[in-house]
C-alpha cells in the first residue's frame, strides 16, 4: 500500500489526525508527512490545518489510489467473484478498482463483458478474453468511470446475466456511494441484469456515505475478505461470502 493511500485510509476511518501522531504510526518524519499533507491536499482529498489534517468528505479517490488500498483482498474478491461467472453469460462489470480485479481473473469462454470503466475495457481488449461492449458517456474526474445521459440510454438497450457491483460503503441497509454522479447509472444497470452481486473488500463495511445505491435485497449476495466479523456479516439479509488472500494466493 503506498503512503499517500495509507494516509487516506487512516483519515477515512479515524477523522482528523496530527502531523506528529500520523509520522509516529507510519515510522516516517514530521517533514515526510507534511509533503504528503501537500500533495493530497492538491488532489482535494485532504484540508491541511494547523499542525495535522482531516478527510475532505463525499469525494472520489484517484484511482491510483484506490488501487493500492487493500490491493491483496481486492485480488482475491476479484478470483473469487471470476470464479461464479459461467461459460457463455454476458456479464456487467461496474466501475471500480475491485471490479477491475473480477476482470483481470476471467477465464471464461464466449463470454460477453459490458463496462463503463476504461481500465476494465482496457483490460479485456488487451487479454482478448471476452466480447467487450464498452458503455460511452463522459469521464468522472480523478476516476475512470464513464457517466451521463448516454449512458443510461446505451444500457438501457441491453439485457445480461449478471451484474457485479462495486461500493463505496456497505452496512445492513444496504451500498452507499460517496456520490451522487453514478446512481441512476448504477439503478439502471441493476434493471437489465437476471442477478446481482457485490464485491467490496471489509474497510467499506461501517463507513460513512451519503447517497444509498440499493438496497441490499437486490442481490444474489457479496463478496469480501475474511477480515470482516463473521457475526456481523451473520446479520445481513443477504449471504456475504468472506475469502481469505492468503488461500487464494496459492491457487
Amino acid at each position: 500500500m503506498s503512503r499517500q493511500a495509507e494516509i487516506i485510509e487512516i483519515l477515512q476511518d479515524e477523522g482528523f489526525q496530527s502531523v506528529v501522531e500520523l509520522a509516529r504510526r507510519l515510522g516516517v518524519n514530521p517533514s515526510t508527512i507534511r509533503r504528503e499533507f501537500e500533495k493530497l491536499e492538491q488532489l482535494e482529498l485532504i484540508q491541511r490545518t494547523h499542525g495535522g489534517a482531516y478527510p475532505v468528505k463525499q469525494t472520489d479517490t484517484p484511482s491510483l489510489i484506490k488501487e493500492s488500498l487493500h490491493h491483496r483482498e481486492k485480488e482475491a474478491i476479484g478470483r473469487a467473484m471470476a470464479d461464479k461467472v459461467l461459460d457463455g453469460q454476458t456479464i456487467l462489470l461496474d466501475s471500480g478498482s475491485t471490479t477491475l480485479e473480477v476482470a483481470k481473473h476471467l477465464d471464461n469462454s464466449r463470454l460477453t463483458v459490458v463496462t463503463n470503466d476504461l481500465r476494465i475495457g482496457l483490460e479485456i481488449a488487451n487479454r482478448q478474453c471476452a466480447h467487450l461492449v464498452l458503455i460511452g458517456g463522459e469521464l468522472l474526474p480523478n476516476v475512470y468511470t464513464l457517466w451521463g445521459p448516454s449512458s443510461v440510454q446505451q444500457i438501457e438497450q441491453l439485457r445480461v446475466d449478471v451484474a457485479i457491483f462495486g461500493a463505496d460503503t456497505v452496512d445492513e441497509q444496504g451500498i452507499f456511494n460517496t456520490s451522487s454522479y453514478e446512481l441512476e447509472l448504477k439503478r439502471t444497470m441493476r434493471s437489465i441484469a437476471k442477478e446481482a452481486f457485490f464485491v467490496a473488500d471489509s474497510s467499506k463495511f461501517g463507513r460513512e456515505a451519503l447517497f444509498k445505491v440499493f438496497g441490499l435485497d437486490q442481490f444474489t449476495a457479496g463478496i469480501t475478505d475474511d477480515l470482516l466479523d463473521p457475526i456481523r456479516a451473520s446479520h445481513f439479509p443477504v449471504p456475504i461470502i468472506s475469502v481469505s488472500p492468503q488461500r487464494l494466493a496459492k491457487k
